[in-house]
């Protein structure tokens, strides 16, 4: 096996800043029915992009996970389906409380540290529901990144 120092150097070479994660914070929000609804911006990589003002551009994908009490969990509602449209929301504004918004930190190979949060602006419930019986929720969440040299 190749040593991961050996690849991210390769990495390193192709003009990607590489990053090692110090601290993951998630952000958590609880719904008026007692559901916690738990979302983190993971950095996936750094691209390189000259025309933005720190020379890379952060590539993220949003994790979401919903905890939902057990009497509001439906498994008998559960029902395949392939996309969510309008006509599928239930809630278009569901209400909620902020437990907890902390910022994630990177250090990245350039020298710089990242810090991102997870801010949710909107919560979205849908007629479906998990074959577990959880209601499915969309989550719309905005990035707060601050970069810094070390």
């Amino acid at each position: 096996m190749i040593p991961e120092e050996e690849i991210l150097q390769n990495i390193r070479e192709m003009g990607y800043v590489t990053i090692n994660s110090c601290v993951i914070n998630h952000s958590y929000y609880k719904l008026n029915d007692g559901t916690i609804i738990r979302a983190l911006v993971n950095v996936n990589g750094i691209a390189p992009e000259p025309n933005n003002p720190q020379g890379f551009a952060i590539n993220s994908t949003n994790l979401v996970n919903a905890f939902v009490p057990k009497e509001k969990r439906h498994p008998e509602l559960f029902q395949p389906f392939q996309n969510i449209t309008e006509q599928d929301i239930t809630d278009s504004d569901v209400d909620f409380e902020v437990l907890r918004e902390n910022f994630s930190v990177y250090n990245l190979s350039n020298e710089h540290v990242l810090s991102i949060k997870t801010v949710a602006g909107q919560i979205r419930k849908t007629k479906f529901y998990t074959k577990e019986g959880e209601p499915i929720y969309t989550v719309h969440t905005n990035p707060i990144v601050k970069i810094k040299k070390k």
